[in-house]
């Protein structure tokens, strides 16, 4: 990723921000309520963070949010509702590196335009994929899981969350690098997949780092590297993938708010400066670092460049790979 997460916070600019913008948008905006879409079901990794979000700003700032669960389609179906809905700050949502990214490039009709039909209004989060393996498995680290893949091509199966997930696109980038040939096995969910690796039915999985992260810490199973371009605080032993000779690889799966195109820049700036201020409180980011996020502070050009750089690279690695969807 050409733009890396950042590594240093900007709390001090942030309250600067909050404190000249915020006061000046509380007579006029929001008129009621603020409905916030999460484009999959309710109780998962992206309505979590949401929620807790909301719930910060809320908190801080008094302003109402009504969460709005419309899963479908890879998130397809709710950021192209909001998209579609009223450009009066009332209505936003939470976007992400599948939605925004990917999907643009891995779906033939999607029914809107990343770039031009959302105004970016802030990152929240970055976390890695994780490689793991069972327990007992001779695949020790990440070196080995290459030499087995270069040793018999085709026969090391790995599987991910989906076709088209950023976990199953890392895999297929690392193979491109490593030009090894492996064979992918999708699943429709964490359960299975996890059964699956820790009985030995595949060789490895790759996944979220919170979705794996209690089997990890319960023994079940072992990381193998993680996504990431450091190493994570979660996970401190546990290598990058660019520690093991693929300098500057990294993919992550990041989280942030987006709006309708016709939102005034005044509504961006007073969004982007309360969330970048709920991000610094402590209950949030504790929350957020716990399962392994990377709490991200910026304004919106800095989401809007990231997005474009995304969308370029999401694309390249769709087009090599032949990635599709079911």
């Amino acid at each position: 990723m050409a733009m890396n997460t950042p590594r240093k916070m900007l709390a001090c600019a942030v309250f600067a921000i909050a404190a000249t913008v915020l006061p000046a948008q509380a007579d006029s905006y929001p008129q009621g309520n603020i409905n916030f879409v999460v484009p999959f079901p309710p109780g998962g990794g992206t309505d979590i963070p949401s929620r807790l979000l909301v719930q910060q700003i809320g908190k801080e700032t008094g302003w109402n949010f009504v969460v709005e669960n419309r899963p479908g389609a890879g998130g397809n179906i709710g950021l192209a509702q909001l998209a579609r809905a009223t450009a009066n700050g009332q209505y936003i949502g939470m976007g992400q590196t599948s939605n925004l990214a990917v999907n643009p490039s891995l779906y033939k009709d999607i029914p809107y335009d990343s770039m031009k039909d959302f105004k970016h209004i802030a990152v929240i989060s970055t976390q890695p994929m994780v490689l793991v393996t069972h327990a007992k498995s001779p695949i020790e680290n990440i070196e080995g899981f290459l030499t087995a893949a270069k040793k018999a091509p085709g026969s090391v199966l790995f599987g991910t969350p989906g076709s088209g997930t950023v976990a199953h696109l890392s895999v297929e980038l690392l193979s491109s690098e490593a030009g090894i040939e492996l064979t992918h096995v999708p699943y429709p969910g964490i359960a299975q997949a996890i059964s699956d690796v820790m009985s030995g039915v595949v060789d490895v999985y790759i996944g979220s780092l919170p979705s794996v992260l209690p089997h990890i810490r319960s023994g079940s199973i072992r990381a193998l590297a993680v996504t990431s371009a450091e190493r994570n605080a979660v996970l401190p032993d546990v290598p990058t993938v660019a520690e093991s000779g693929f300098a500057d690889f990294e993919t992550s799966d990041w989280k942030g708010v987006v709006g309708p195109a016709g939102m005034t820049d005044e509504q961006v700036a007073s969004l982007n400066a309360a969330i970048n201020k709920a991000l610094q409180s402590e209950p949030l980011r504790s929350s957020l670092e716990a399962e392994g996020s990377t709490v991200v502070v910026e304004d919106s050009q800095w989401f809007s460049t990231l997005l474009s750089q995304e969308l370029e690279r999401w694309a390249s690695v769709i087009k090599t790979s032949g990635a599709t969807v079911n």
